[in-house]
């Protein structure tokens, strides 16, 4: 997930924010660019409510980068799982 801020946020505004994702267990890059500063979330984002951080002043976007639920999908086991019950293949 990543979190775009908004110009003319405060150093102070993005330290603030930075602590309170990394006190919710997310590891954190922060990368600043000329015109825009983007706020990396590394780790399991399920934890942030998407609608409350976009709602936070100093936050442009938020985008989900990863899929939700991605252990059950089939991007991640393509196979079908086969279960054995004594002699049936279900």
């Amino acid at each position: 997930m990543i979190a775009v801020i908004k110009q003319g946020s405060s150093e102070q505004q993005i330290e603030s924010l930075l602590t309170w994702l990394r006190s919710r267990g997310l590891s954190t890059h922060i990368s600043i660019g000329e015109f825009q500063t983007i706020i990396g979330l590394i780790g399991d984002t399920t934890k942030i409510d998407i609608d409350l951080l976009e709602g936070l002043e100093i936050v442009e976007s938020v985008k989900r980068i990863s899929e939700p639920f991605k252990n059950a999908n089939r991007k991640f086991h393509p196979e079908d799982t086969v279960v054995k019950v004594g002699d049936l293949k279900i």
